[in-house]
């Protein structure tokens, strides 16, 4: 029989140690809060870019799982890997968002117009008048440079 843990006693493990911080149970919820905030923070700053309102309701997830996860972990007298982090990428996740949220807000005539315009539009000459026409409104709307909304062209 092999004297390593796990081998030749059927791999039960009878000699195996409880994981480190104690016996499972508890402690580990609130590690595994701590990691589930973690990710939650990192899909609310990687999806808010893409899609706002995910990256909202992630940033928001993951600032309540991180902060109870904390609380959890000092009740417990504990560790919570991943929760201050989680704490802080949700809530940059959450600020970006609610930036986009407040620019779409704002914007929302003249971009609901710019589609609609591009979406009638059979020419590029056309694309072009509608670029003209709802940009100089943006940026009036923004007190921005007549001309310098022109370089953002592709991205609306």
């Amino acid at each position: 029989m092999s004297e390593q843990p796990g081998q030749g006693d059927g791999g039960i493990g009878r000699d195996t140690a409880p994981a480190a911080g104690g016996p499972a149970g508890k402690d580990d919820d609130a590690r595994r809060a701590g990691r589930r905030a973690l990710w939650l923070g990192g899909g609310a700053l990687i999806l808010t870019p893409f899609f706002f309102p995910v990256g909202l309701v992630l940033g928001i997830a993951a600032l309540v799982v991180g902060v109870r996860a904390r609380k959890q972990a000092v009740r417990e007298r504990s560790a919570a890997p991943g929760a201050v982090g989680g704490i802080v990428l949700g809530a940059f996740g959450l600020a970006l968002a609610s930036f986009w949220l407040a620019v779409t807000a704002v914007l929302w005539p003249q971009l609901s117009g710019y589609q609609e315009c591009l979406g009638s539009a059979n020419t590029r000459t056309d694309e072009t008048a509608c670029r003209d026409r709802y940009f100089s409104e943006i940026e009036k709307k923004l007190n921005l440079p007549a001309g310098s909304m022109s370089r953002y062209g592709d991205m609306f």
